[in-house]
């Protein structure tokens, strides 16, 4: 069937048919990762993103194009994680902008809100990079409107030749990336990108696959449901339950845990990997959720907040607002206790694998007593969504660029409640940059990279998301960093620790580098992070 035009009910069902396209396939995209580290999760940052965006629109049928558009867009927007998952909140935002008074469109129409889409995204990202989804969205949308051109294109003849451009765009991604090459993979959000296209294409061809029920996918409702309340104005489910789930033995089954809470509650989250999730949901019987999680794996970091409470709380507390508060993104309990000493109003629970989304900021941002709020991702691939919660807050907003948990613990040193917001910022980023970071952790594939031949498992070094040491041992690989990269001029070294280390083992190993190296301090703190042995800071 040739379709001419597209109208709303036609682009929500390619989202929500591509959506779980996408989901089927996010291991394949989180496979694509340059460091063979354990932080693969553009597969399933995409797959999330378009999760939001598909419950969104399936809240209601809107023939409209330019309505529906725009209900998917916010929907990509509240559930965007990671850079990928922005980029692609951004490409839906952009043709949703240019669709916005129109009921449907031809396939010049088509290929216009392709080419917004594009460039919208190029817009948003501050330093764009050629070889990566942003490339494989411009070559698409660029052979979208050559195909547009001819006299007899229709929507699947734009889409095809958007799609059949993106895929060879996406092969030729290692050759615009270094990194990529030396790695042997292509891109995983281009990769991510063409998965999308081709779900969508496969419905236009009538072909068949697997739909996802809306309930399996991993995400939050954008909206608030029409049944949150009950008639009296109280909260439907009652307990906000949070917590981190770490496999014992057997690998975490995911999908069990997802299809348990469907009955259990609402704005269910099931996010991480077979080794760690973390799990949120609204629930009336919070012990029946970790009684269950329990049997397949141990439970960290748990928090559950009553939200009749909260909310009454707040309303009281409402007069008693501060001029500055800071959100902070970390994982792992010694860590969270950290950033909550050094001033921290909340912290929101992530990063490698489990990185927030927009909505989780924008909840951070809200249950904060404060006038003017910054916002510390401390992670590379969180700094957009930052950015985006920042951008569409009611407060004002601005993320303090730190790409690392010791950058951020530096930032938070230099921060002066008694300044305005954007001298803060400024003297923040300052002192974050001055840290050098330095990460142990392990191999989760073979792989060569950089003249590395890198086995699975082995134990890696990272001096500033930079591998520069490969070992068989922890504390051997730690040792190797330190002689490669403390200078003479620096004063300080502090260690923290992760769940994986001892803490007997944590401190001998403190004792002898600090035997080698007298004339610098060390300092020893338990992180409880987990995927990293150790992080260490350099200053």
């Amino acid at each position: 069937m040739k379709y001419e035009r597209m109208d709303g009910l036609l682009w929500a069902r390619l989202i929500i048919a591509s959506s779980s396209y996408l989901e089927v396939r996010k291991s394949i995209v989180d496979s694509l990762n340059v460091f063979p580290v354990p932080d693969g999760d553009t597969g399933t940052n995409m797959s999330l993103t378009m999760a939001s965006a598909t419950r969104a629109v399936m809240q209601k049928e809107e023939a409209h194009l330019g309505l529906a558009a725009k209900t998917i867009s916010y929907g990509a927007l509240m559930g965007a994680r990671g850079n990928s998952g922005v980029i692609l909140s951004q490409l839906f935002a952009g043709f949703a902008k240019y669709t916005g008074n129109l009921e449907d469109v031809d396939a010049k129409g088509f290929a216009k809100a392709l080419a917004n889409a594009v460039e919208t995204a190029y817009q948003a990202v501050m330093n764009p990079v050629e070889g990566t989804i942003l490339t494989v969205s411009k070559e698409a949308a660029a052979a979208a409107k050559n195909e547009a051109d001819k006299p007899d294109s229709t929507i699947d003849s734009v889409l095809e030749a958007a799609y059949q451009s993106a895929m060879a765009a996406l092969e030729k991604t290692p050759s615009m990336l270094p990194v990529l090459k030396q790695a042997g993979v292509v891109d995983a959000g281009g990769q991510g990108l063409v998965y999308i296209l081709e779900g969508m294409l496969k419905v236009l061809w009538g072909e068949e696959f697997e739909i996802v029920p809306v309930e399996r996918l991993d995400a939050q409702t954008s909206e608030i449901d029409r049944d949150f309340f009950t008639d009296g104005g109280v909260l439907k489910y009652q307990y906000c339950t949070e917590f981190i789930l770490k496999k014992k033995t057997d690998d975490l089954k995911l999908d069990a845990i997802r299809a348990f809470l469907l009955d259990k509650g609402d704005c269910i989250l099931v996010v991480g990997s077979a080794e760690a999730s973390k799990i949120h949901v609204h629930t009336n019987r919070p012990g029946l959720v970790l009684d269950y999680c329990s049997d397949m794996g141990s439970l960290h970091e748990m928090q559950i907040h009553n939200m009749n409470e909260q909310s009454q709380e707040m309303q009281m507390k409402a007069k008693a607002t501060k001029h500055l508060g800071i959100v902070s993104v970390a994982v792992g309990a010694g860590l969270i206790e950290i950033f909550k000493s050094l001033g921290v109003d909340t912290v929101i629970v992530g990063g490698q694998t489990m990185n927030p989304s927009t909505q989780d900021f924008l909840e951070a941002i809200d249950s904060i007593l404060a006038e003017e709020i910054l916002l510390l991702p401390n992670n590379k691939n969180i700094i957009l969504a930052a950015q985006q919660a920042a951008n569409v807050s009611t407060k004002p907003c601005m993320v303090v660029e730190t790409t690392s948990i010791p950058q951020g613990i530096a930032a938070l040193m230099a921060f002066n409640p008694e300044n305005e917001m954007a001298f803060n910022k400024q003297k923040m980023e300052e002192a974050g940059h001055q840290i050098v970071t330095m990460v142990v952790t392990y191999a989760v594939r073979d792989s060569q990279f950089d003249g590395h031949n890198i086995e699975k498992g082995q134990i890696l070094g990272l001096v500033d998301g930079k591998l520069v040491v490969l070992g068989e041992n922890v504390a051997g690989v730690v040792e190797e960093l330190a002689a490669g990269n403390i200078k003479p001029d620096y004063e300080l070294v502090t260690i923290y620790y992760g769940e994986e280390t001892g803490e007997d083992e944590a401190r001998e190993l403190v004792e002898r580098l600090a035997s080698k190296y007298p004339d610098i301090d060390f300092e020893l703190h338990f992180g409880g992070q987990p995927l990293y042995y150790y992080l260490l800071s350099l200053e």
